[in-house]
């Protein structure tokens, strides 16, 4: 972890000065092969995706990264995207590179896990939605739940031989999904792997059709959490509360440093507290930077506006002073702030704010340098 630049970033990101970033989440493309009730990202049309060449000369621009999350869609339907993390680590050198699927090509996705140059610093996100009857009515004939947990349970094959990281991510989507965590959990923890979970949105600008180009400003509330309409009848405050009890069982420390946060947080807002807590600044087009698939650059997962395409131009014109990025950062600082993960989490690192809490529950917080030095190992664990 690279401590001076990332001090730096933190000072200019509390004082509302603009760094380089260090995060960036790239689209590598909008299709995807599930049917997901919660996504409109299969019924977007896709468009245009970066070239391997174009992906070289856009992160050539960004320059050096601390993290990069390849998502979509599904990452794994493009047939180059092992040459595309490789040019990644290549151009921006990140100490995690991130990928997040829904693990419906379990051949295809092992095998570049056991291909890719730099392992150690691979992780791996794979989504269910609950178990079986529930995931499948969710996400359709061509991303099956076994699908799912075989990807799963090969890679944890390759992490023994290679020594990367995976993880489970349980979006939770519906009362019957809350119900079914339990046995999830399990089922998958007897693999030796880690199970999170989040609250799905009621929508997003990033995934949502007609939101999409948009401010989804009815999502972003200073008070509460809008959640998915299917989860309105489900008792989402107790199960917040049970996950926050369980967080100590999770292997990595870092890890549970950030998911103890990101609890904390929801539950602060499902309770409707005035003043919910913790609340960092928003990082957006500051120390994290979004792609779309096409190489342009929008604010945040509920404000897909952009500034510029960093295919068509410099890196200072899309991220310099004076352009539409400075008045995007007037909108972001105005914001009273969302509580989507893949946004919480590099705004409680590159401000700091995720040393104010208690590292395990009990005892004091973290000091800076220690919480800093957790950094990398604390993003790998992001949601779509």
């Amino acid at each position: 972890m690279r401590l001076l630049p990332l001090a730096v970033s933190i000072a200019k990101n509390r004082t509302g000065a603009v760094p380089r970033p260090s995060w960036c989440t790239y689209l590598v493309s909008y299709r995807c092969n599930a049917r997901c009730g919660m996504c409109d990202s299969w019924r977007l049309k896709p468009g245009p995706e970066l070239t391997l060449p174009e992906v070289r000369t856009v992160f050539g621009k960004i320059g050096r990264l601390d993290v990069v999350r390849l998502t979509g869609g599904e990452p794994f339907l493009r047939a180059d995207l092992g040459d595309i993390a490789e040019t990644v680590m290549e151009r921006s050198q990140p100490s995690v590179l991130h990928i997040t699927s829904n693990g419906s090509r379990p051949d295809l996705i092992a095998a570049f896990a056991r291909s890719f140059s730099r392992p150690k610093r691979l992780r791996f996100l794979i989504s269910l939605d609950g178990l079986a009857t529930e995931h499948d009515e969710s996400r359709g004939e061509d991303a099956t739940f076994d699908t799912a947990l075989e990807t799963v349970r090969r890679l944890t094959e390759v992490r023994r031989e290679r020594g990367i990281d995976v993880a489970v991510n349980h979006t939770v989507i519906s009362a019957q999904s809350v119900a079914d965590h339990a046995e999830l959990r399990a089922r998958v923890e007897a693999l030796g792997v880690d199970v999170q979970s989040v609250l799905a949105y009621a929508d997003s600008s990033m995934y949502g059709l007609k939101l999409r180009g948009k401010k989804a400003e009815h999502l972003i509330v200073p008070q509460g959490y809008p959640l998915h309409p299917k989860l309105r009848s489900a008792n989402v405050v107790g199960f917040v509360e049970d996950e926050l009890a369980r967080v100590s069982k999770i292997r990595s420390r870092a890890t549970r440093i950030g998911k103890r946060y990101y609890l904390k947080g929801l539950l602060s807002r499902l309770n409707n507290d005035r003043d919910p807590a913790p609340k960092p600044r928003c990082v957006a087009l500051r120390s994290h930077i979004r792609l779309l698939p096409d190489g342009r650059v929008p604010v945040c997962q509920f404000n897909t506006e952009t500034v510029g395409s960093l295919l068509t131009s410099s890196f200072e014109e899309v991220w310099g002073s004076g352009g539409p990025a400075e008045d995007s950062r007037r909108w972001v600082d105005a914001c009273p702030g969302c509580w989507a993960e893949c946004e919480v989490m590099p705004s409680a690192i590159y401000t700091g704010d995720i040393a104010r809490l208690p590292f395990d529950g009990t005892s004091a917080p973290l000091s800076s340098s220690k919480a800093l030095t957790s950094a990398p190992t604390m993003s790998e664990r992001l949601v779509k």
